[in-house]
């Protein structure tokens, strides 16, 4: 059940983009819970098919599996990661993978870090939708 935004409001870490994802999901805690545990669940099939296709030389393939993972950070509100996904996909276009291998270490970093990102908030969440509301 939601609990009332006058009520309680959960406060997002810094990394998270709260307000967007609060207004994405209309303030439904237990739905924005429910999408972070969807995303962790997928989360390494995605990060293993783009580090893959980078070590393939693939810049096509790596452009598409980069394209695949990028939503997933707007559902969980790293959008500044969503946006270095796009840039990075747009980068993919134009360059080879050794001309990508600066941005591909950066962006691997950042994917690998967003991972407990997102299983930190949703433990957090998690805690919050047990509180009594």
């Amino acid at each position: 059940m939601q609990k009332p935004l006058s009520d309680m409001s959960f406060i997002f870490s810094d990394e998270i983009n709260g307000s967007y994802v609060i207004e994405l999901y209309a303030g439904d805690y237990v739905m924005i819970e429910e999408t972070f545990e969807d995303v962790l669940r997928e989360y390494d099939v995605f990060v293993e098919r783009i580090i893959t296709t980078y070590h393939e030389g693939d810049a096509g393939a790596l452009k598409s599996a980069v394209h695949k993972i990028k939503p997933l950070f707007g559902f969980v509100g790293l959008t500044t990661l969503q946006a270095q996904c796009l840039q990075f996909e747009n980068s993919c276009q134009t360059k080879s993978c050794p001309e990508l291998a600066n941005a591909f270490v950066s962006l691997k970093k950042e994917l690998l870090e967003a991972k407990s990102v997102i299983a930190k908030e949703k433990e957090r969440l998690a805690a919050f939708n047990r509180l009594p509301g």
